[in-house]
């Protein structure tokens, strides 16, 4: 195994000195900074109610099930340490988890690659500008992006080691990154039988592993699947917006462009229109209503297959789209930083995301990882989220928690030896052309559609 040399120690020392400062410079500018996004609005919310002793619920009384509980808890559990609506105690925390984050991307790519990959991983994930922007939103991000890549690395972990120990904390994990994203809470289905066919053991074993890892997913996400059925009436696992989502993104009023804009649909093309209680004089719940929208949608979807496939295609190119959060909510009033820190700012983010797109897909073809069962066991999970969101709808902050990857295929290959990637087959390298094909085209259409105008507007704005 290759060793990092003293020079690749003091570029890591240099990137992570630069990425805590510049997030800690950013910290003592955010006191003042609240909750204007309303999925932050949200989060904060519930995690009053929570530390006020109403439980998970919007007001005294009133329970819900609308979001995963992992962020809002952690919230409550900051504020009744530190102080209610202590936005500040948040952040802070956030850039801790971030630190953790470094460390698993590094142990990731050291485990698929060799440590220097780790470490270079790590040091572009640290300085990476979304992540920093992320930081300091009240939003689950930063959490979910730390539970994913730990998930990433029990799970290589547990198909080399066999270790039971491994594959408890390997479920215990995923169930936590689900209870924080409810796009994991179904991967059970996928990872289990993953599991027992690419495990080198007997088959006793093989399944024993399955079933201790399913038993730790279950200790975490059962308790609050049973919570969430006695309050909706009706099975819910996580949360109550998995149909509502895929509703709004298939229906007849679904919009080309900003999908998840169909929320503000009102009248007879809201998502809820025609919704009837399923018995007259029925108490009628959260969930009620999510798998009424869930069957709506499946029933339009199967109607409608070739509409289906249009809008997947679109659903999938805002998945990928570039990352325009941070311009967006300078041109709405949300944030209002100095023109020149908002321009290098907006410019950092979209470059840094190009490149590590178009690098770190390259990578994934061109510098795959000999252990081709742990190819499979990192890529199982993005590969679910990706089949998620391209069902319901797409929104480039979706992609974030998949960066760390596409770091260290990006690293692998920048690091590789020239000789070892011309001996790559000519459909290895189809396939690299063809996936920066399709990420530039996905690129090209939303600055044509989308960011020429917003970036006009923003220069008016600022100007």
């Amino acid at each position: 195994m290759t060793q990092i040399t003293g020079r690749g120690r003091w570029v890591a020392a240099a990137a992570l000195a630069i990425g805590l400062a510049l997030r800690l410079s950013i910290l003592a500018t955010t006191g003042s900074l609240q909750t204007p996004i309303a999925d932050e609005e949200h989060y904060a919310r519930l995690a009053d109610n929570i530390v006020a002793g109403h439980g998970f619920a919007w007001e005294p009384g009133a329970p819900t099930s609308i979001r995963p509980p992992l962020y809002p808890a952690v919230l409550s559990a900051v504020w009744a340490t530190a102080g209610v609506r202590n936005l500040q105690a948040v952040r802070g925390l956030q850039i801790v988890v971030a630190i953790a984050t470094v460390c698993l991307v590094y142990l990731l790519g050291s485990m698929l690659y060799r440590p220097s990959v780790g470490l270079f991983a790590a040091a572009v994930f640290w300085l990476y500008p979304s992540f920093i922007f992320y930081n300091f939103l009240i939003l689950t991000e930063t959490l979910f992006t730390f539970l994913l890549v730990a998930f990433m690395v029990l799970s290589v972990r547990l198909i080399r080691s066999g270790s039971i120990m491994v594959a408890a904390a390997c479920g215990l994990t995923l169930g936590l990154a689900a209870l924080t994203r409810s796009v994991l809470w179904p991967f059970p289905l996928v990872l289990c039988p993953a599991l027992v066919c690419l495990s080198r053991s007997s088959l006793a074993r093989r399944l024993a592993i399955a079933a201790v890892v399913l038993a730790g997913y279950g200790a975490v996400v059962v308790p609050w699947a049973v919570r969430n059925t006695r309050v909706q009436g009706v099975t819910t696992i996580v949360d109550t917006m998995g149909g509502i989502n895929l509703r709004m993104g298939n229906y007849e009023y679904t919009p080309d462009d900003r999908m998840w804009d169909a929320v503000m649909l009102t009248g007879d093309q809201n998502w809820i229109h025609g919704f009837q209680p399923p018995n007259p004089g029925q108490r009628v719940t959260e969930g009620m209503k999510d798998k009424w929208a869930q069957r709506k949608a499946v029933e339009y979807m199967t109607q409608h297959p070739a509409q289906t496939f249009r809008r997947s295609l679109i659903k999938f190119a805002d998945f990928w789209g570039l990352e325009r959060d941070f311009i967006a909510g300078v041109q709405h009033g949300l944030y209002d930083p100095p023109v020149v820190l908002t321009a290098l700012a907006a410019l950092a983010i979209i470059v840094a995301y190009m490149l590590i797109g178009l690098v770190g897909t390259a990578g994934l073809w061109l510098a795959m990882p000999q252990d081709w069962r742990a190819q499979v066991m990192v890529l199982l999970p993005a590969l679910t989220i990706i089949a998620g969101h391209t069902l319901a709808f797409g929104h480039a902050r979706y992609h974030l928690p998949l960066i760390p990857l596409l770091a260290i295929y990006g690293a692998a290959l920048v690091t590789a030896r020239v000789p070892s990637l011309q001996l790559s087959s000519r459909a290895v390298r189809i396939g690299a052309m063809a996936t920066a094909t399709v990420l530039l085209a996905i690129w090209a259409r939303q600055v044509a559609l989308v960011d020429l105008p917003r970036i006009k507007a923003l220069l008016d704005h600022v100007g």
